[in-house]
């Protein structure tokens, strides 16, 4: 199955979830879980508490399908969720992921493992033509769990400014991955 076929899979088993079917659940939870997982552990960085934020991060999605207005990706509205499922352990077992601002490269290979050939390409060419501190902010906020006001106190600017340069680049990636 290819990327499109894959995503257009995930949008069709959301749209079923909404619709309260137990079997959509399941198999949502099969296609998904493995990628949901990593990008988990990512940010939690300990896999037993990684597993149980992806058992919540599934339960929100029981209980929730019905926010997901069909407006981006169903896949991209599940890795918001367990992002922020991810934050809140975090937040919870008072913990911060550690991660320099100065490994780039490792962060672009992390945020690309989840996919494979032209997505990688596409992925990569995009996040390059973002300026550098965009960049570190979209992956450091993205992947490693960073908020804006850990982002901004370790990249010494205001807050004001850490929040624009991510939702200015986030608007910048999309229009680039969508080209």
């Amino acid at each position: 199955m290819d990327k499109i076929e894959w995503g257009h899979e995930v949008d069709v088993l959301l749209y079923r979830v909404q619709a309260q079917d137990k079997q959509a659940l399941q198999l949502l939870y099969e296609l998904t879980s493995s990628k949901l997982l990593g990008l988990i552990f990512r940010i939690v960085k300990d896999e037993s508490e990684s597993e149980d934020v992806l058992q919540d991060v599934f339960i929100k999605v029981w209980l929730q399908a019905n926010q997901f207005n069909g407006k981006g990706s169903a896949w991209g509205w599940l890795c918001v969720m367990a992002r922020n499922s991810s934050l809140d352990r975090l937040r919870k077992v008072q913990r911060h992921p550690s991660v320099s601002t100065d490994e780039d490269e490792a962060l672009l290979d992390s945020l690309v493992e989840e996919f494979d050939g032209a997505t990688n390409i596409a992925i990569n060419r995009c996040l390059m033509t973002l300026k550098e501190q965009v960049r570190k902010s979209i992956l450091m906020s993205y992947l490693h769990g960073y908020s804006h006001t850990d982002l901004a106190d370790k990249m010494a600017i205001p807050l004001g400014t850490m929040k624009a340069w991510c939702r200015r680049g986030l608007k910048e990636l999309k229009l680039c991955l969508e080209a």
